[in-house]
């Protein structure tokens, strides 16, 4: 049966209720969010910024969802597909020690500029890339595997991202998604164009026999898949 899940690019809890991001119930999710919040100025700066902006990030919760996977992983090589102003790879980089890198692909200039300024700011000991363009033409140009492949671009080139970034992943590697649940519109009899995307790369995760997956219901849902060793 096929499997039916429908993606979008999503919002911290701080943006209006009205973007119904946020699946699990209110006062829950702003419990969750207290306890996963750091008392980092420059993250707390990025999360008034996409408060203020109304600018999807990936939020505290999914952030410690990213250290927590990154850390289990041992990862050492990241690459960020869609990385806004850098509040993924702020997270990522907080597990990261001397010898990592993460490598972030973003379409805006003025976004990549303004990740490039705040990971400056967190005094961190990896490396990072900085890559301006579409997300999937410069994966072709990069070399080599990733530890981790995060996947924040527009919802109806999710399959594509499968297609072009699957055999990118190391094996034992994981490919991680955000939005996986699209504020339940995956549900939807007659999913428009940026759903039918997320529905097709759901199928495509957990058909592959390469690939073990699950989606955990962590604010708009976040796919997890591992690349079987």
């Amino acid at each position: 049966m096929p499997v039916t899940a429908r993606l979008g690019i999503t919002a911290w809890k701080a943006a209006p209720r009205s973007m119904d991001m946020n699946i699990v119930e209110p006062r829950l999710d702003d419990y969750l969010d207290r306890l996963s919040r750091l008392d980092d100025p420059v993250l707390r700066e990025m999360e008034e910024r996409a408060a203020r902006r109304n600018f999807p990030i990936v939020g505290p919760q999914v952030g410690r969802l990213l250290v927590l996977l990154t850390r289990l992983r041992k990862a050492r090589r990241i690459l960020e597909l869609g990385s806004g102003f850098g509040y993924s790879a702020y997270w990522f980089a907080r597990a990261l020690g001397a010898g990592g890198e993460v490598i972030l692909t973003e379409y805006d200039g003025d976004n990549l500029e303004r990740a490039r300024e705040y990971l400056g700011r967190g005094n961190f000991s990896c490396r990072f890339q900085f890559h301006q363009g579409d997300a999937l033409e410069l994966l072709d140009r990069l070399e080599g595997r990733f530890d981790i492949v995060f996947n924040d671009v527009d919802k109806h080139d999710y399959p594509k991202v499968f297609a072009r970034a699957a055999e990118r992943v190391e094996p034992g590697g994981l490919l991680i998604t955000d939005n996986t649940l699209w504020s339940g519109r995956v549900l939807d009899g007659d999913p428009d164009r940026a759903t039918r995307g997320v529905l097709e790369y759901t199928r495509l995760i957990f058909e592959h026999e390469d690939f073990h997956s699950l989606i955990l219901p962590v604010r708009d849902g976040v796919a997890v898949s591992l690349r079987r060793g």
